[in-house]
């Protein structure tokens, strides 16, 4: 699971992409990507260039627990199609 707000000035989200990319050109068997418009670094709203302390957006949390709580996601079969990969 990859999250990304797209307003982070620490992390810029064209790392999130390169990210993503370099996961599917070798196949990795589960990842998705997130972004959040109006997030920045720490998951709390923020323009570009400003970035405050502060709670962290609920979305983020929602789609972090639907993620790992989805019951398609077999972590044990997950772990033998990884090995497998050349």
């Amino acid at each position: 699971m990859i999250q990304q707000g797209k307003n982070d000035s620490k992390t810029p989200i064209q790392q999130a992409f390169l990210l993503q990319q370099e996961l599917t050109e070798v196949k990795h068997p589960d990842h998705t990507l997130i972004t959040y418009p109006d997030l920045g670094h720490l998951f709390y709203p923020s323009s570009q260039w400003l970035t405050s302390p502060g709670p962290m957006d609920q979305k983020v949390l929602e789609d972090l627990f639907g993620w790992l709580s989805d019951p398609v996601r077999d972590y044990k079969k997950l772990t033998i199609l990884s090995s497998q990969t050349p």
